[in-house]
């Protein structure tokens, strides 16, 4: 006898009612040649079932026929069919729940067909509706996740539509399997729950819970090397808001629609009016993670300007620093600029006159002079990544030099280790 799967509760029960009627059959001992080597099954209906079900019911009576055909003569098939057919079709009234088996025909042969048609009890199902419950998400992702799902719901449709409502139940467990499928290739960062409310109009919850490490944090940094990040700080409510859209997503989704995240953000700066005020060119970089960073990067073509403070730490003299850069860019790669530098300590000021060069993406390089002491000065600034940077300025008139080692701990805020030939110092710097 065939195995049947613990999985398919309708086949062991179909199997052990076989058992039990073919044990009190009366010519279940007949002996001829030709025997019964295979069944062929189908489905007729008035309404056809969907193809799924059909599939399945197919299944069920050619377990059916098998157990009670194959391996018997063709001689006791033809002597006794009305009570195979009876038989087949007493066993499927009983487990076929929403129909009612109309008539059961068999054609004796090597190769026995078996037809088998079939009635719904009373309403069928005409259409469904399928709702989306992404629980705690942003209603922002939305979006994305039903362009993920695409047709899902003329897949569940295909499984209900035109079945007996009364089937609805335990035809639930293949529309499960129909979307746990289809969500394995086209959503794979989810699993699902689905609640079915059967009827004519059947309505489906489909609820979808992450799987997997999800984004518990979103760092959000807005920064720019042209323009005070000051200017920015209004733009920032707006671009937090569409970053928090990450939040409770798994990481591997965000992973995955990187580029959508990224526009996203992107788009939603782009709408400030800081950004149309200042001609900034932006650029988001989103690393995902539990703890995913965003950096946004916006920056000017025409202008540089740049205002900073600073505090050095284990010198006592000229400790203190407050200095702006006013720049015009004159090409793609070179700028001539103005800096005024105000030291509290003594009350001077200096005017530094300059040109700058960009040789490469991370290498700028040029030449300023220092009016007040009447000597030219030889700079240099080298990026390392978006935090580091070192930087070489050199005054050959008064053989003094700096090499400093920067790090910008968030977008106004930077430490840099500070060496010349006499002292060495930490240097904490706001960038405003």
């Amino acid at each position: 006898m065939r195995v049947i799967s613990r999985k398919c509760p309708h086949q062991i029960l179909l199997v052990l009612s076989v058992l039990t009627l073919l044990s009190l059959w009366p010519g279940a001992g007949l002996a001829e040649t030709e025997t019964v080597d295979k069944v062929v099954v189908t489905v007729a209906a008035a309404e056809p079932p969907p193809a799924r079900i059909a599939k399945r019911m197919t299944a069920s009576i050619m377990t059916v026929g098998e157990q009670i055909l194959v391996g018997r003569t063709l001689r006791d098939i033809e002597t006794n069919q009305a009570n195979y057919e009876d038989l087949v079709r007493d066993i499927f009234n009983r487990v076929l729940i929403g129909y009612t088996v109309e008539q059961v025909k068999l054609t004796p042969g090597i190769s026995t067909n078996i037809l088998v048609a079939v009635r719904p009890w009373g309403d069928v199902v005409r259409d469904i509706s399928l709702e989306i419950d992404i629980g705690g998400l942003s209603p922002k992702v939305m979006t994305l996740i039903k362009n993920d799902m695409g047709k899902i719901e003329d897949q569940v449709a295909d499984v209900l539509i035109g079945l007996p409502v009364d089937s609805v139940e335990w035809a639930g467990g293949i529309s499960k399997t129909v979307i746990r499928e289809w969500l394995a290739t086209e959503l794979p960062e989810f699993r699902s729950n689905l609640e079915i409310t059967a009827g004519q109009h059947t309505s489906i919850k489909l609820s979808l819970i992450p799987t997997g490490p999800t984004i518990n944090n979103v760092e959000l940094s807005l920064r720019s090397s042209t323009i005070p990040n000051i200017l920015l700080a209004e733009a920032r409510p707006p671009v937090r808001e569409a970053a928090d859209m990450l939040h409770g997503l798994p990481v591997a989704f965000v992973e995955r629609h990187k580029e959508y995240f990224t526009t996203e953000i992107q788009n939603t700066a782009a709408k400030h009016p800081v950004v149309k005020k200042y001609g900034l060119v932006l650029t988001p970089v989103v690393n995902p993670g539990v703890d995913t960073a965003i950096t946004l990067q916006a920056e000017t073509t025409k202008y540089r300007v740049i205002l900073e403070g600073s505090l050095d730490m284990g010198r006592e003299k000229d400790n203190t620093l407050a200095k702006l850069h006013f720049g015009k860019f004159t090409g793609s790669r070179d700028e001539v600029f103005m800096e005024i530098k105000f030291v509290p300590n003594n009350m001077n000021w200096e005017f530094e006159p300059g040109w700058g060069h960009k040789f490469t993406e991370n290498t700028v390089a040029g030449l300023k002079y220092n009016i007040s002491e009447n000597g030219s000065i030889l700079w240099l600034n080298h990026y390392l990544g978006p935090n580091w940077t070192i930087r070489l300025e050199d005054m050959p008139k008064t053989d003094y030099y700096e090499f400093g080692v920067r790090y910008k701990l968030h977008e106004f805020l930077s430490a840099e280790y500070v060496i010349t030939e006499k002292e060495n110092w930490l240097r904490m710097i706001a960038n405003l």
